[in-house]
């Protein structure tokens, strides 16, 4: 049996947060994750580098399938996202509501969530904590090389590695019908709304200059917050291939 290994980068500068990132390999890659998660961020006045054997490991067959949208400015980009999150039985109300409040800063003082919101479809929030959200980690592609070398050749960003592994645990989950995300910097307008088979990545999903974002998992009225926590958090898992690109 293989051994595998969380490695979990974060940096901040004057405490704040920003740069983070987590890979899963064998023993014999550490040193050289390490290295390029050690080059990630420009610039940093603290950085911490954990390294933690894996347990028990899970495997995906594949990701999300990939379908880009492009649109024309955010108040259509968002439009197509609340008929996506309609489809998949979430009502206009509720998901224009989050959509909303993700764009003027979710967290009760006003700021960017450092998680994500959970709601059901009555429009609930369920995180157990409302400025720090829920954070989905170890999850991680098997050949994380070749998916990477894939996505840029057709165009896409490391971002979108890291997003669509994220994104494929999320959905993998019974309960969890769909996630929204926009990201915090202020330059980076494309954002995605992912359903079970489908990432769908959406040009200018926020307005340029925004410096909130943050993430909404939209789930099933009936779910156990508990035992969703644990999956998110605790469960580890591997995407063995790379979904459709569209």
């Amino acid at each position: 049996m293989r051994e595998y290994y969380s490695i979990k980068m974060r940096a901040t500068l004057e405490e704040k947060h920003i740069s983070g990132a987590e890979r899963i390999t064998t023993k014999d890659k550490i040193n050289s994750v390490i290295t390029q998660l050690l080059e990630r961020p420009s610039y940093y006045d603290f950085m911490n580098i954990k390294v933690q054997k894996i347990s028990e490991i899970q495997f995906i067959e594949k990701s999300l399938n990939i379908k880009t949208i492009k649109t024309n400015d955010y108040q259509h980009a968002n439009q197509l996202a609340i008929e996506i999150l309609k489809n998949q039985g979430i009502p206009q109300e509720v998901s224009t509501s989050c959509i909303n409040l993700i764009h003027h800063g979710a967290s009760p003082d006003g700021g960017n969530m450092r998680g994500a919101m959970i709601v059901n479809i009555e429009g609930e929030r369920l995180e157990k904590d409302k400025s720090r959200g829920i954070r989905t980690v170890n999850v991680d592609f098997e050949d994380r090389e070749k998916v990477t070398k894939t996505l840029l050749e057709k165009g896409y960003t490391e971002r979108t590695v890291d997003a669509l592994a994220l994104a494929t645990k999320n959905l993998n989950h019974p309960d969890i019908l769909a996630e929204y995300c926009i990201s915090d910097q202020p330059d980076y307008t494309t954002g995605y709304v992912a359903v079970k088979g489908f990432y769908y990545r959406i040009t200018h999903l926020k307005k340029y200059g925004n410096p909130k974002g943050g993430r909404i998992y939209f789930v099933k009225n009936n779910t156990d917050i508990e035992k969703l926590y644990e999956y998110l958090q605790s469960k580890a898992f591997l995407i063995k291939e790379l979904g459709d690109l569209e």
